[in-house]
């Protein structure tokens, strides 16, 4: 009789086992579809980021910095109209400031594309562009690859 008892507990403890595998397969299952469906397509990226026009400025100071910041934001397919320096080079922080919308849709998508958190608006439609970037002094923590470029 006891022996009927532990063949009957082996199978109610086998079949917890087989639930809890199941279970832990439909979680991984729905996770691996919900990244599927909310992954951005490439492609559509990079056809958005060219319709930004994107003035790049210097503003701490690092020699070139500029101009490899460019190169970085072409390679994410950004239009990049104008590079140069500020008149002053001890922004501390980048910023980025849009220039061509009220609701700031441009600088809120850049910032969020190069992670950045500092965001101004300055309206100004005679300059052609949508934003404009100033390279502050965390410019490593914002463009991390930076130093790889030249």
């Amino acid at each position: 009789m006891s022996e009927i008892l532990n063949i009957i507990s082996r199978k109610k403890h086998t079949g917890k086992v087989v639930i809890y595998v199941l279970i832990l397969l439909m979680a991984a299952f729905l996770v691996s579809m919900i990244i599927m469906f909310t992954r951005e397509d490439p492609q559509e990226i990079y056809k958005k980021n060219s319709n930004i026009r994107v003035e790049v400025l210097n503003g701490c100071g690092v020699n070139r910095l500029a101009i490899r910041v460019t190169n970085l934001l072409r390679k994410e397919g950004f239009n990049i109209v104008k590079i140069g320096n500020t008149d002053e080079q001890d922004f501390e922080e980048t910023v980025v400031i849009e220039r061509n919308d009220e609701n700031m849709k441009n600088a809120k998508y850049f910032a969020k594309r190069i992670r950045c958190k500092n965001i101004g608006k300055d309206i100004d439609a005679a300059l052609y562009l949508e934003i404009t970037v100033i390279i502050g002094k965390d410019y490593n923590i914002i463009f991390p690859d930076v130093e790889k470029e030249f």
